[in-house]
C-alpha cells in the first residue's frame, strides 16, 4: 500500500502529505486550494517535493533525501484528471492497446477484454475521440488507466463538469472496478454523495493539510 510523508512548497502555499493507506478506497475531500491535486500530482510524479518521501508497496518512487525519484511513467500509479485525455487521432481500441503495451507485463491485473466488458466498452472500439459523449470518454480513460496495470488508481474529480445523468453512469463503473479488484484507489473530489456511493474512507485536506 501507499506511505508518504513529504511536504511541496509553491510560493505562499505549502502542502504537507503524511499518509499511510490501508484502505482499498480513500476518498479526499476538501475546498479550491486545499492541495487536493497536488497531493495527487506529487504522488503520480508530475510535481516533485522538497522534502520527504513516498513509498508504494514497500517500493520507494520518490526519497529526497536517497536522491530518488522515479520517472512518472515507471510509478506504476495512475492518474485520471476532470477532462478525459485520450489521443485524438486514435480509435477507442488503440487508446486502450497504447496503454496495454505500456503496462507491466509482468503483473497484469487487468486484461483487454475483461476491461472492455467491465467499463463497456466494445460498443466504442471503432470510435475516436470526438465521436465520444462525454461520459463514454471518462470511461474510456479508466478503461486506459487500468490497462497501464497500475498499483495505485488516482482520480482527481473524474466527475467534475458532467450532468447527473452521465454521473450516474460512471458511479456504477467505478464501484465495480472496486468491488471486483484489489486496485487501491484515492478518489479526490468535492462531492461527498460520490464518495458515500462508493463507501470510501474519507480523509479531509484543508490548508495543506490532511486531517483524520
Amino acid at each position: 500500500m501507499l506511505q508518504c510523508d513529504f511536504q511541496f512548497q509553491y510560493t505562499d502555499f505549502q502542502l504537507q502529505a503524511r499518509l499511510q493507506m490501508q484502505e482499498q478506497l480513500l476518498g479526499i475531500m476538501g475546498p479550491s486550494g486545499s492541495g487536493k491535486s497536488t497531493l495527487l500530482k506529487s504522488l503520480a510524479g508530475l510535481l516533485q517535493p522538497q522534502q520527504g518521501y513516498i513509498s508504494l508497496n514497500q517500493r520507494e518512487v520518490f526519497n529526497i533525501a536517497q536522491k530518488i525519484n522515479v520517472p512518472m511513467h515507471k510509478r506504476r500509479i495512475a492518474l485520471i484528471f476532470q477532462k478525459a485525455w485520450l489521443f485524438p487521432h486514435m480509435n477507442v481500441q488503440q487508446n486502450l492497446q497504447y496503454a496495454e503495451n505500456l503496462g507491466a507485463q509482468e503483473n497484469v491485473k487487468f486484461q483487454f477484454e475483461q476491461v472492455t466488458n467491465l467499463l463497456e466498452l466494445k460498443p466504442l472500439l471503432k470510435r475516436r475521440a470526438h465521436e465520444l459523449s462525454g461520459g463514454e470518454a471518462q470511461r474510456v480513460s479508466i478503461g486506459r488507466a487500468l490497462l497501464s496495470q497500475p498499483d495505485l488508481l488516482l482520480l482527481d474529480e473524474p466527475l467534475t463538469g458532467l450532468d447527473r445523468r452521465l454521473k450516474d453512469q460512471i458511479l456504477p463503473f467505478l464501484n465495480t472496478v472496486k468491488e471486483q479488484s484489489t486496485l487501491p484507489m484515492i478518489y479526490v473530489t468535492h462531492h461527498g454523495d460520490e464518495l458515500d456511493y462508493l463507501k470510501a474512507h474519507i480523509l479531509h485536506l484543508e490548508n495543506g493539510q490532511i486531517s483524520f
